[in-house]
């Protein structure tokens, strides 16, 4: 029995490798095939029997599943969208007899949710925080700088190499960075951080090329950004709004209101989808500073 079902288990996976293989051919994206993978790996994973006994009650009851466990609508219509494509390539190919998922529907989204941001006098006051009289407050403090005046993502942060920043004596400097499916982008940096980071880095005397060093000399790890973000934010009086994506949130409204282009938005953010900017941005009713990028650093 054991035999039979590793048996069934080898074929499935190389059906999963000949549709993967046919999404690249078609121009899909490694991270789009990667995705693929991943939800229907899990979906295989999940199955009783054969592909060729699934019934579109057991595509049913596998998502139902999965939204019970916990997972976001949109990661499920992800995931019902490469099911979707594979039965109804096996069915195609001649693989099966019926397409189990030809009737398989999305759920239903409402209008998404605004995400949090920062208020300017929020930032301020969660910038003034770090002891930069120390080298522990510099590096934090360059670490808070550095997401809030880049929109950086907290995994791009933890990426980053001393080797990916260019910082002039005077004015702007950049970052190379690689994000989402391997794009490679160039973001500014303006004075006020690039003045952060160089004292944080006079104070480096080792030779390890991460940009930002944990405690224990090591690359910071995306749950070690998290947590220090979260103490500054708490140590701020925001109880209400948590971790480092909220401050590529405030990023991305301060920019469009100092600078009303989505678009300029959407590249610095690394955005494919301009509606993916859109749920990013939220314009306060209240006056903004003209220069609100531009906050002092802290002395």
């Amino acid at each position: 029995m054991a035999r039979k079902r590793q048996a069934r288990r080898s074929h499935e996976h190389e059906l999963l490798e000949e549709f993967l293989g046919a999404l690249t051919l078609e121009g899909r994206s490694p991270h789009s095939v990667r995705a693929y993978r991943k939800d229907l790996e899990a979906l295989l994973a999940a199955l009783a029997g054969p592909l060729s006994e699934v019934r579109p009650r057991d595509l049913r009851e596998h998502f139902r599943q999965q939204l019970t466990a916990g997972r976001s609508p949109s990661t499920i219509n992800r995931a019902i969208a490469a099911c979707r494509s594979f039965c109804r390539f096996l069915f195609e190919e001649g693989r099966l007899d019926t397409n189990p998922a030809q009737a398989l529907r999305s759920i239903r989204l409402g209008p998404p949710l605004a995400p949090k941001h920062l208020t300017v006098d929020e930032v301020r006051k969660l910038l003034s925080l770090p002891d930069t009289a120390a080298p522990t407050g510099r590096r934090d403090f360059a670490i808070l700088m550095l997401l809030y005046n880049t929109g950086l993502r907290v995994g791009e942060l933890c990426a980053l190499n001393r080797a990916d920043v260019r910082l002039p004596a005077e004015g702007w400097g950049a970052l190379q960075v690689v994000g989402k499916g391997r794009r490679l982008q160039r973001l500014p940096v303006n004075r006020p951080a690039a003045d952060a980071l160089l004292a944080y880095l006079a104070d480096r005397d080792d030779s390890e090329p991460a940009l930002f060093l944990n405690r224990s000399g090591g690359r910071f790890s995306v749950r070690g950004i998290a947590l220090l973000v979260n103490r500054y934010l708490r140590a701020a009086g925001i109880t209400d709004r948590s971790g480092p994506h909220l401050l590529r949130h405030t990023f991305a409204t301060h920019a469009l209101r100092v600078r009303p282009n989505l678009r300029a938005v959407q590249e610095l953010l690394g955005h494919a989808w301009v509606t993916t900017t859109q749920r990013y941005t939220h314009l306060e009713l209240e006056d903004l500073q003209a220069q609100v990028a531009e906050l002092p650093a802290n002395t």
